[in-house]
């Protein structure tokens, strides 16, 4: 069953606290969730869009989370249509109101229902939001793919308005990560999308234009364009997020500048308005750029004031810790998708096998005469091909599903080093300021209820299992034991088998399992340094004494058996 379909007690609960948090006035909430429970959900959306339209954002929310709660997997199309644009309007309001981790769970959760159906338009919006989220985090990678992919959908099922976000969105990534030509290529492919005469697209064109003067170091051009775009912010209505962000982009351009006097008083000017319009979550790193900026300044009051502030709002905020399971839970699905993939294509070539077999039952039985044989034949040879297509098919996927899960491996590590070097320079800062720390860790589940492994230096054995499955071929012993891997990362092996439940969700058995069968696989692929070597001896290479035990798991992990797998990679590099 579907993720999101477990999720449908959680959702009522939520419903209920959401009630309980959002309305002092209890009796008004029950009441109107009363009064909408027995209505379509279309009905229920457009009393929710009016509701958010009136300024109510809370009854919004609240109406958004009865739809949300019908998930289930009776839902046809239209309703799994519905439930997912709940999703979506209520990530909106959580993002617009900072909360971003609620904000990821919510689209994650519509996207799934959503890809469930038959898809549509509406995902990029789904893209684009989640890109939004991790573009928040300094995500960089990850959020430039999710717009991709939103770029993507928005070709399949042109929708001009989200191409042309997810275009702008882009090029402002491409700035942040030091990409200035690439920027530009997306600037100029946003301009040319029809439509987007409105003020927000006029200024954000205007002020990616002048992020990508800055980075070229042309500030004769930028710095008047963006006083302007500030002046146009205000003058044309906009919310006070554009001008902000107007005057952000010009503290840092005088500040590389070197023009000290310039830069405080834009970056006063960010900031003041900012507070004054209850805006300060979108401009977190403004507080860190005020530390650096008064500490060059020789004002080192200034600069240890907001330090403090920049942990403070950081810490609350931007909670790393919740967002990343909230992250992995995405992750996980995506591996889920790339299961069920291979699931379903196996499932059809079993049917197709099973039809294949039935055929030739029923034609051994009445053909006699040369004509039928021959028509046998036909049939034979056509079903025939397209086992052999399924086998392909089967092959590409497992090829093309370990190249992914290997790039994943690498991402997971790298997100691991990431919230190492965060959790570490967050423990300096507090200890420069004195901050106090939270108090622990939470308590383990089940059979390591017991155990001192913190989540920080669970996260650091992790990196060390990884570096050591990846860094040589020891897993490829017969010998490779729990007790080998935890001698090999300095470590007990107790710690490592809870560090590969906690960061993977298997067990040191499924663990290793997948290191042999991948590095199999490409030894059976591997046709100039492998191909006089036999199926058995190859499973014999990787670790498994039992050439059975190997068959069995590779067939398990793959679909296919050791021996066909070897010859459809053959095949295909004859191609």
């Amino acid at each position: 069953m579907p993720v999101i379909y477990k999720r449908v007690g959680m959702a009522l609960g939520l419903l209920l606290c959401t009630v309980l948090a959002l309305a002092a006035d209890y009796g008004k909430y029950t009441k109107l969730i009363n009064s909408v429970s027995k209505l379509p959900s279309e009905s229920i959306l457009r009393h929710g869009d009016n509701s958010l339209a009136e300024g109510r954002s809370d009854e919004a929310m609240v109406l958004y989370m009865v739809v949300c709660s019908r998930a289930d997997g009776r839902l046809d199309d239209k309703g799994r249509a519905s439930c997912a644009l709940a999703h979506l309007k209520a990530g909106d309001i959580y993002y617009h109101r900072g909360d971003y981790t609620r904000a990821l769970e919510s689209y994650a959760d519509g996207l799934r229902l959503y890809e469930a159906g038959t898809g549509g338009s509406l995902a990029a919006l789904f893209y684009k939001n989640i890109g939004n989220v991790y573009a928040q985090f300094d995500d960089f990678g990850r959020a430039v793919s999710y717009y991709k992919s939103g770029l993507k959908v928005c070709r399949e099922h042109p929708d001009a308005d989200t191409e042309r976000k997810i275009l702008i969105n882009l090029t402002g990534q491409c700035i942040a990560a030091g990409k200035p030509g690439e920027a530009r290529r997306y600037l100029d492919a946003s301009l040319k999308v029809k439509g987007g005469g409105d003020n927000v697209t006029r200024f954000m064109n205007g002020f990616n234009r002048s992020l990508i003067q800055s980075a070229y170091g042309v500030y004769d051009k930028a710095v008047p364009a963006l006083r302007r775009l500030a002046a146009y912010a205000v003058d044309s209505g906009l919310p006070p997020l554009y001008e902000c962000c107007a005057y952000q982009e010009l503290y840092k351009a005088f500040d590389k500048m070197g023009r000290v006097d310039s830069t405080l008083h834009y970056l006063r000017k960010c900031e003041r308005e900012a507070a004054r319009h209850g805006i300060g979550h979108y401009f977190v790193d403004m507080l860190k750029d005020a530390s650096a900026i008064y500490e060059t300044a020789g004002m080192h009051g200034k600069a240890v004031e907001y330090k403090a502030k920049f942990l403070t709002v950081s810490d609350s905020v931007l909670n790393q810790r919740e967002f990343e399971k909230v992250k992995n839970e995405q992750f996980q699905y995506e591996m889920e998708k790339a299961g069920n993939e291979i699931q379903d294509l196996r499932l059809k070539h079993e049917k197709s096998r099973q039809t294949i077999a039935r055929q030739r039952a029923a034609m051994g039985l009445g053909l006699a005469a040369l004509l039928v044989v021959t028509v046998f034949v036909a049939v034979l040879y056509r079903q025939n091909r397209k086992l052999n297509e399924s086998y392909a098919g089967l092959y590409a996927l497992n090829r093309d599903f370990i190249n992914r899960q290997e790039s994943m491996d690498k991402r997971h590590a790298d997100d691991l080093d990431r919230i190492s070097r965060a959790e570490a320079e967050a423990a300096e800062l507090r200890a420069r300021l004195c901050v106090p720390v939270d108090g622990g860790e939470a308590e383990a589940d089940g059979k390591y209820k017991s155990s001192n492994l913190d989540h920080a230096q669970q996260q650091a054995l992790a990196r060390e299992i990884v570096r050591v499955m990846d860094g040589g071929e020891e897993f490829c012993r017969d010998d490779f034991s729990l007790d080998r891997l935890a001698a090999l990362v300095g470590s007990n092996s107790k710690y490592v088998s809870q560090a590969i439940n906690g960061t993977y969700n298997k067990n040191f058995s499924n663990f290793v399992n997948e290191y042999r069968i991948r590095m199999a696989c490409k030894r059976l692929a591997d046709d100039r340094e492998w191909g006089n070597i036999t199926v058995k001896a190859v499973g014999e290479s990787v670790g498994y004494k039992s050439h059975a035990t190997f068959v069995n798991i590779f067939k398990k992990m793959t679909g296919l058996t050791p021996s066909l797998y070897q010859k459809m990679a053959r095949s295909n590099s004859d191609l």
